[in-house]
């Protein structure tokens, strides 16, 4: 598995952040604790 495959957004509800692999589109795993993970991207919206 590639490291740019996986990124991290921020869940809007609950507050914390999610990896989710963007080849499969599915989320590999959610943070219980605050703050993002480290050394994994965090994807930002793509301008149109």
């Amino acid at each position: 598995m590639s490291k740019k495959t996986v990124v991290q957004v921020k869940n809007p509800k609950s507050g914390h952040y999610v990896k989710i692999d963007r080849s499969v589109g599915k989320i590999l795993s959610h943070k219980k604790s605050e703050g993002p993970y480290k050394n994994v991207p965090i994807a930002r919206k793509r301008e149109t």
